[in-house]
């Protein structure tokens, strides 16, 4: 009985180094295959996941390195429950917030209404002018090709 509590105590970062050392490997070389930063490993281990670069992958990098390490997946996901990570519904509400609190760079429908509308009457106005401003006497009509073909007026 005391054998399984001091299992439940050990955390998964403490497996996880003791595992890696008894393999003989190096942080750099699960970084390099993983491709997770040496830091982020070494917070793993010493279970400091606040301190991880990308926080919304901590749960994917922990199942990657356990894996990588042959540990049992039940174990991994058991040890998973008992971490302070935020899932990404939580990560996702925190950024919607704040997207939202801040009016002044978040632009109303009205005003992108009012611009497109602009915008397209600015654009007719300019080729009104375009068309206007054009040579008529280089359109082709009725009366410029009988002239140009020699035929007399009407």
């Amino acid at each position: 009985m005391a054998e399984e509590n001091q299992q439940i105590e050990i955390s998964l970062g403490k497996i996880l180094k003791e595992k890696r050392q008894n393999l003989k490997m190096e942080i750099s070389e699960i970084s390099s295959y993983l491709r997770i930063k040496p830091n982020d490993i070494q917070a793993i281990e010493n279970d400091d996941i606040g301190s991880i670069s990308k926080g919304l992958y901590v749960q994917g990098m922990i199942i990657a390195y356990a894996k990588f390490l042959k540990i049992d997946q039940k174990i991994t996901e058991e040890k998973i429950k008992f971490l302070p990570i935020k899932s990404n519904v939580e990560n996702k509400k925190h950024l919607l917030l704040h997207i939202g609190e801040n009016t002044e760079i978040t632009p109303s429908k009205d005003s992108f209404f009012n611009f497109l509308l602009i915008s397209i009457l600015l654009f007719l106005v300019l080729l009104s002018i375009f068309n206007s401003r054009e040579n008529k006497n280089g359109l082709i009509t009725n009366q410029n090709l009988i002239l140009e073909l020699g035929g007399s007026d009407f």
